[in-house]
Protein backbone atom coordinates (compact mmCIF):
# COMPACT_ATOMS: atom_id res chain seq x y z
CA UNK A 1 0.00 0.00 0.00
CA UNK A 2 1.01 3.30 -0.82
CA UNK A 3 1.89 6.04 1.93
CA UNK A 4 -0.99 8.79 1.41
CA UNK A 5 0.37 12.26 0.21
CA UNK A 6 0.07 14.94 -1.97
CA UNK A 7 0.98 14.15 -5.62
CA UNK A 8 2.33 17.09 -7.79
CA UNK A 9 1.86 14.95 -10.66
CA UNK A 10 -1.50 13.41 -9.64
CA UNK A 11 -3.10 10.93 -12.53
CA UNK A 12 -6.25 12.84 -12.54
CA UNK A 13 -8.11 12.77 -15.88
CA UNK A 14 -11.77 14.39 -14.30
CA UNK A 15 -12.66 15.19 -10.67
CA UNK A 16 -16.48 15.18 -10.21
CA UNK A 17 -18.65 16.60 -7.29
CA UNK A 18 -21.98 15.94 -7.52
CA UNK A 19 -24.99 16.97 -5.51
CA UNK A 20 -28.64 15.34 -6.15
CA UNK A 21 -31.53 17.63 -5.01
CA UNK A 22 -35.52 17.32 -4.35
CA UNK A 23 -36.50 20.83 -4.98
CA UNK A 24 -39.54 23.00 -3.60
CA UNK A 25 -42.44 22.09 -5.16
CA UNK A 26 -42.95 23.38 -8.54
CA UNK A 27 -39.84 24.02 -9.60
CA UNK A 28 -39.49 23.51 -13.43
CA UNK A 29 -36.91 23.27 -15.70
CA UNK A 30 -37.62 26.45 -17.76
CA UNK A 31 -37.79 28.47 -14.67
CA UNK A 32 -34.44 26.89 -14.12
CA UNK A 33 -33.06 28.46 -17.64
CA UNK A 34 -34.60 31.36 -17.33
CA UNK A 35 -32.85 32.59 -13.87
CA UNK A 36 -29.76 30.85 -15.06
CA UNK A 37 -29.78 33.54 -17.93
CA UNK A 38 -30.85 36.72 -15.69
CA UNK A 39 -27.90 35.57 -13.48
CA UNK A 40 -25.52 35.44 -16.34
CA UNK A 41 -25.46 31.84 -16.40
CA UNK A 42 -23.08 32.15 -13.23
CA UNK A 43 -20.41 33.35 -15.68
CA UNK A 44 -20.12 30.40 -17.15
CA UNK A 45 -20.37 29.81 -20.74
CA UNK A 46 -23.84 27.92 -21.45
CA UNK A 47 -22.49 25.30 -24.12
CA UNK A 48 -26.62 23.86 -24.16
CA UNK A 49 -29.35 21.95 -22.92
CA UNK A 50 -29.08 19.02 -21.50
CA UNK A 51 -31.81 16.49 -22.82
CA UNK A 52 -32.94 13.12 -21.71
CA UNK A 53 -34.15 10.57 -24.41
CA UNK A 54 -36.43 7.97 -23.79
CA UNK A 55 -37.28 5.17 -26.91
CA UNK A 56 -39.88 2.31 -26.57
CA UNK A 57 -41.76 0.55 -28.80
CA UNK A 58 -45.56 -1.23 -28.95
CA UNK A 59 -47.45 -3.62 -30.58
CA UNK A 60 -50.93 -2.30 -32.74
CA UNK A 61 -52.74 -5.55 -33.00
CA UNK A 62 -54.56 -5.33 -36.44
CA UNK A 63 -54.74 -7.49 -38.98
CA UNK A 64 -51.36 -7.15 -39.87
CA UNK A 65 -49.98 -6.33 -36.29
CA UNK A 66 -47.29 -3.41 -36.26
CA UNK A 67 -44.48 -2.37 -34.35
CA UNK A 68 -45.02 1.30 -33.76
CA UNK A 69 -41.25 3.05 -32.11
CA UNK A 70 -41.60 5.68 -30.11
CA UNK A 71 -39.27 8.07 -28.64
CA UNK A 72 -39.49 11.18 -26.43
CA UNK A 73 -36.84 14.00 -25.69
CA UNK A 74 -37.16 15.95 -22.06
CA UNK A 75 -35.30 19.39 -21.30
CA UNK A 76 -33.46 18.40 -17.75
CA UNK A 77 -30.89 21.40 -17.10
CA UNK A 78 -28.21 23.57 -18.56
CA UNK A 79 -24.63 22.56 -19.61
CA UNK A 80 -22.00 25.64 -18.44
CA UNK A 81 -18.42 25.59 -19.28
CA UNK A 82 -16.23 28.15 -17.63
CA UNK A 83 -14.22 30.25 -20.17
CA UNK A 84 -10.83 28.40 -20.22
CA UNK A 85 -12.70 24.66 -20.33
CA UNK A 86 -11.32 23.13 -17.26
CA UNK A 87 -14.82 23.52 -15.62
CA UNK A 88 -18.26 21.97 -16.59
CA UNK A 89 -21.19 22.50 -14.68
CA UNK A 90 -24.47 19.98 -15.29
CA UNK A 91 -27.33 22.09 -13.51
CA UNK A 92 -30.85 20.73 -13.72
CA UNK A 93 -33.71 20.99 -11.42
CA UNK A 94 -32.49 17.13 -10.07
CA UNK A 95 -29.12 18.22 -9.10
CA UNK A 96 -25.72 19.88 -9.28
CA UNK A 97 -22.24 18.52 -10.84
CA UNK A 98 -19.17 20.17 -11.48
CA UNK A 99 -16.39 18.64 -13.38
CA UNK A 100 -12.80 19.81 -13.27
CA UNK A 101 -10.71 19.00 -16.18
CA UNK A 102 -6.74 17.75 -16.79
CA UNK A 103 -4.70 19.46 -15.56
CA UNK A 104 -5.98 19.15 -12.18
CA UNK A 105 -5.80 22.04 -9.88
CA UNK A 106 -6.17 21.03 -6.16
CA UNK A 107 -8.88 19.62 -4.29
CA UNK A 108 -9.43 23.05 -2.31
CA UNK A 109 -9.82 24.59 -5.28
CA UNK A 110 -12.62 21.96 -6.87
CA UNK A 111 -14.53 22.73 -3.30
CA UNK A 112 -14.24 26.72 -3.78
CA UNK A 113 -15.42 26.84 -7.10
CA UNK A 114 -18.36 24.25 -6.21
CA UNK A 115 -19.20 26.67 -3.43
CA UNK A 116 -19.50 29.50 -5.35
CA UNK A 117 -21.62 28.19 -8.45
CA UNK A 118 -23.60 26.35 -6.08
CA UNK A 119 -24.64 29.64 -3.62
CA UNK A 120 -25.61 30.52 -7.27
CA UNK A 121 -27.82 28.06 -8.59
CA UNK A 122 -29.35 28.16 -5.06
CA UNK A 123 -30.59 31.46 -6.10
CA UNK A 124 -32.07 30.46 -9.36
CA UNK A 125 -33.87 26.62 -7.84
CA UNK A 126 -34.82 27.96 -4.61
CA UNK A 127 -34.73 25.66 -1.35
CA UNK A 128 -34.85 21.98 -1.17
CA UNK A 129 -33.04 19.05 0.08
CA UNK A 130 -30.16 17.15 -0.99
CA UNK A 131 -30.64 14.08 -0.98
CA UNK A 132 -26.98 12.35 -2.50
CA UNK A 133 -23.71 13.76 -2.24
CA UNK A 134 -21.19 12.49 -4.21
CA UNK A 135 -17.23 12.66 -5.09
CA UNK A 136 -15.74 11.10 -8.32
CA UNK A 137 -12.24 10.40 -9.34
CA UNK A 138 -11.20 9.53 -12.68
CA UNK A 139 -7.20 8.54 -12.90
CA UNK A 140 -5.18 7.60 -15.85
CA UNK A 141 -2.77 5.70 -14.56
CA UNK A 142 -0.11 5.52 -17.56
CA UNK A 143 1.88 2.75 -15.93
CA UNK A 144 5.55 1.56 -17.32
CA UNK A 145 5.54 -1.66 -19.28
CA UNK A 146 5.79 -4.52 -17.48
CA UNK A 147 4.91 -8.26 -16.91
CA UNK A 148 4.29 -7.75 -13.62
CA UNK A 149 1.57 -5.05 -12.84
CA UNK A 150 1.83 -6.25 -9.13
CA UNK A 151 5.15 -3.85 -9.30
CA UNK A 152 2.66 -1.08 -9.15
CA UNK A 153 -0.79 -2.11 -8.60
CA UNK A 154 -2.74 -4.46 -5.38
CA UNK A 155 -5.79 -4.53 -7.07
CA UNK A 156 -4.85 -7.11 -9.73
CA UNK A 157 -6.99 -9.66 -11.58
CA UNK A 158 -5.92 -13.49 -10.79
CA UNK A 159 -5.43 -15.83 -13.50
CA UNK A 160 -6.14 -19.45 -12.28
CA UNK A 161 -3.30 -21.56 -12.91
CA UNK A 162 -3.68 -23.62 -16.14
CA UNK A 163 -5.03 -20.82 -17.82
CA UNK A 164 -3.15 -18.87 -20.52
CA UNK A 165 -0.87 -16.30 -18.44
CA UNK A 166 -0.63 -13.22 -21.00
CA UNK A 167 -3.63 -10.48 -19.98
CA UNK A 168 -3.50 -7.72 -22.37
CA UNK A 169 -6.79 -5.96 -21.02
CA UNK A 170 -9.63 -6.46 -18.58
CA UNK A 171 -12.07 -4.83 -16.12
CA UNK A 172 -13.40 -5.39 -12.75
CA UNK A 173 -15.71 -3.56 -10.14
CA UNK A 174 -15.98 -3.48 -6.51
CA UNK A 175 -18.76 -2.11 -4.78
CA UNK A 176 -17.70 -1.25 -1.36
CA UNK A 177 -19.72 -0.13 1.68
CA UNK A 178 -18.16 1.94 4.66
CA UNK A 179 -20.07 2.01 7.97
CA UNK A 180 -18.39 4.60 9.73
CA UNK A 181 -18.88 7.15 6.82
CA UNK A 182 -22.34 5.35 5.78
CA UNK A 183 -20.71 5.37 1.94
CA UNK A 184 -20.57 3.21 -1.25
CA UNK A 185 -17.97 3.31 -3.00
CA UNK A 186 -17.78 1.90 -6.66
CA UNK A 187 -13.96 1.32 -7.57
CA UNK A 188 -13.94 0.63 -11.54
CA UNK A 189 -10.32 -0.42 -12.75
CA UNK A 190 -9.94 -1.05 -16.22
CA UNK A 191 -6.78 -1.83 -18.83
CA UNK A 192 -6.76 -1.19 -22.68
CA UNK A 193 -5.28 -2.84 -25.43
CA UNK A 194 -1.64 -3.07 -24.14
CA UNK A 195 1.62 -2.27 -26.24
CA UNK A 196 5.07 -3.05 -25.03
CA UNK A 197 6.23 0.37 -27.08
CA UNK A 198 3.64 2.74 -24.75
CA UNK A 199 2.83 3.16 -21.24
CA UNK A 200 0.11 0.56 -19.96
CA UNK A 201 -3.67 3.08 -20.10
CA UNK A 202 -4.85 1.90 -16.73
CA UNK A 203 -7.93 3.50 -15.66
CA UNK A 204 -8.95 3.60 -11.78
CA UNK A 205 -12.26 5.27 -11.47
CA UNK A 206 -13.30 5.73 -7.73
CA UNK A 207 -16.87 6.68 -7.69
CA UNK A 208 -18.21 7.77 -3.57
CA UNK A 209 -21.54 8.46 -2.71
CA UNK A 210 -23.43 8.96 0.40
CA UNK A 211 -27.15 9.54 0.67
CA UNK A 212 -28.42 12.38 3.22
CA UNK A 213 -31.36 14.39 3.64
CA UNK A 214 -30.21 17.65 4.43
CA UNK A 215 -31.36 21.41 3.97
CA UNK A 216 -29.69 22.86 0.63
CA UNK A 217 -27.61 25.23 2.63
CA UNK A 218 -26.69 23.02 5.68
CA UNK A 219 -22.81 23.34 6.01
CA UNK A 220 -23.07 19.06 6.80
CA UNK A 221 -23.34 19.22 2.59
CA UNK A 222 -19.48 20.22 2.79
CA UNK A 223 -18.62 18.40 5.96
CA UNK A 224 -19.93 15.06 4.18
CA UNK A 225 -17.78 15.70 0.87
CA UNK A 226 -14.80 16.16 2.92
CA UNK A 227 -15.57 12.66 4.23
CA UNK A 228 -16.29 10.79 0.99
CA UNK A 229 -12.94 12.84 -0.55
CA UNK A 230 -11.29 10.86 2.36
CA UNK A 231 -12.59 7.60 1.34
CA UNK A 232 -11.40 8.27 -2.22
CA UNK A 233 -8.11 8.47 -1.07
CA UNK A 234 -7.93 5.30 1.39
CA UNK A 235 -8.99 3.70 -2.04
CA UNK A 236 -6.94 5.42 -4.28
CA UNK A 237 -3.40 4.87 -1.86
CA UNK A 238 -4.57 1.37 -0.99
CA UNK A 239 -4.63 0.25 -4.77
CA UNK A 240 -1.40 1.33 -5.37
CA UNK A 241 1.74 0.05 -4.31
CA UNK A 242 5.02 2.44 -2.87
CA UNK A 243 6.06 2.07 -6.38
CA UNK A 244 3.50 2.95 -7.94
CA UNK A 245 2.54 6.34 -6.09
CA UNK A 246 5.95 6.75 -6.30
CA UNK A 247 5.54 7.90 -9.87
CA UNK A 248 3.47 10.65 -9.48
CA UNK A 249 4.76 12.47 -6.21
Amino acid sequence: MGLPRHLRHAPITEAVIDLRVDPAAGTSVDDLVAALGRHDNLGYLQKGLLIHSEFGFSLKVEAEPKVMHEGRATTTGVRLHSSDERYIAQLGVAGFTLSRLEPYESWENLVEEAKKLWRGYLECIGPGTVTRIATRYINNLRLPFTPELSDFLLLVPSIPQGLPEALSSFLQRYVLHDAATQTTSIVTEGLEEASPEKPLPLILDIDVFRHTNLAVDDAAVWTYLEQLRGVKNRIFFGCLTEAGVALYQ
